[in-house]
């Protein structure tokens, strides 16, 4: 069996996201699409407007036949992060033949070329990386920069400069490259499947018939509390599936979501800060000065935010103070050659074959059963933050009484296949 990965988010999932599906199956010959999924929380450190179950469901009601999940302590992490743990798992099955991923770039060749030019990291590029960095520039910005002046002074060879320097501007080409960038640096036997996106931007917010960004189903969606205002921009699959969770249980609440985080981070010494992945140059005691007068999250964020901190980059702070991530976590994606457990949101029952033809190098979490006999640190505390976004996620959710039903990871049985 050919399986072809995705990673992905689906939040929620829409008809450019059917389109890529599709596309990935055709160009792939695979026999079968694996969707590798973030949880609760996105990689810009919000919460996902339905929960990993349920969007997990719209992939697999849209033609997916088996959804893994991208451990939240990775998925709401910069790209390359986000990157590398997404290849690792798909890197874990060895019928895993192609990855498929989205790029606004039609050279594909210049992608593979920047991409292997940044893999090898050469010393001149770091130099030239650091420095910029040093002027307070975020990482995007400063990998631009030094691209363009190692080119200027014929340090760095590309085919066709100009289009090199054009596509590093771009989010799906930038993401496109720490995919490669993760294929090479794990010696990945995994073909890349590019997929160029259609006419809507990213994170445009333009309403646009079925080539609308899920940014923009999202900021209607959040603005009418109605899903019929959705209806015509997902798949019918999505309509139904989201319209019976939101009358359940609602969207999550961003209001209440914002002031769990300012209260982890009032509640906070610059000591508590310091164990965070990402916080160094003294951002510790900005934080700390900040949460003195302020007490709206975005407030403080606009306060703390500076060329090098993105508002992004400091929600991903953010979030993992209040999920309680820490900084060995997040830093053991470099070290590890695999994920200690991954586990399944769902499969196609229709697909008999599927289960017993997936071939996983680590242990899968498959149905709720009996705690792990011996887990490893690094699966305990994987497992542990799950539980916390769960419980977290949960507590967003305004309109119900209940909570969705979820299997905790740290009560699980693992079974390797």
């Amino acid at each position: 069996m050919k399986i072809c990965a995705i990673i992905c988010e689906y939040n929620p999932f829409h008809y450019g996201h059917l389109r890529n599906m599709q596309e990935a199956k055709e160009k792939s010959k695979a026999d079968a699409v694996m969707c590798i999924l973030g949880g609760n929380f996105t990689q810009r450190a919000e919460p996902a407007i339905a929960n990993k179950y349920v969007r997990a469901t719209m992939a697999l009601e849209a033609g997916a036949d088996i959804v893994v999940q991208l451990p939240t302590a990775y998925a709401c992490s910069s790209a390359e992060i986000f990157a590398l743990a997404g290849v690792k798992i798909a890197n874990s099955f060895s019928n895993v033949t192609h990855l498929a991923f989205g790029c606004e770039s039609e050279n594909h060749a210049i992608l593979q070329e920047v991409a292997s030019y940044l893999a090898k990291e050469p010393k001149e590029y770091k130099e030239a990386l650091a420095k910029y960095l040093e002027l307070g520039n975020s990482m995007v910005l400063s990998r631009q920069k030094a691209i363009e002046e190692l080119i200027k002074n014929g340090k760095a060879q590309f085919s066709q400069i100009t289009e090199t320097m054009e596509l590093l501007q771009k989010p799906n080409n930038i993401l496109a490259i720490e995919y490669l960038k993760a294929l090479i640096n794990t010696d990945s036997k995994i073909e890349p499947v590019f997929i160029t996106r259609g006419e809507s931007e990213h994170h445009s917010e333009d309403v646009n018939g079925k080539d609308t960004s899920a940014t923009a189903i999202r900021a209607r969606l959040q603005k009418s509390e109605k899903v019929k205002k959705i209806k015509k921009l997902v798949p019918k699959s999505t309509y139904n599936i989201l319209k019976e969770e939101i009358k359940t249980f609602g969207l999550p609440d961003q209001e209440l979501f914002n002031n769990l985080c300012m209260y982890v981070l009032k509640t906070s010494t610059a000591e508590d800060y310091l164990k965070v992945f990402d916080i160094n140059e003294g951002l510790e005691n900005r934080f700390v000065e900040a949460c003195k007068d302020i007490k709206d999250l975005n407030d403080l964020l606009l306060e703390v935010k500076s060329k090098r901190y993105t508002y992004t980059r400091l929600k991903r702070i953010v979030l993992r103070m209040l999920l309680g991530i820490q900084k060995d976590v997040i830093e053991s994606i470099y070290s590890i050659d695999k994920l200690p457990y991954i586990k399944v949101l769902g499969f196609n029952s229709e697909n008999n074959t599927l289960l017993s033809e997936v071939n996983a190098n680590t242990n899968l979490i498959i149905r709720n059963s009996n705690v792990v006999e011996k887990p490893s640190k690094l699966y305990k505390e994987l497992a542990a933050i799950e539980d916390r976004s769960n419980v977290v996620y949960n507590l967003l959710l305004k309109k119900s009484k209940g909570t969705p039903k979820y299997s905790p990871d740290l009560l699980t049985k693992t079974i390797k296949l």
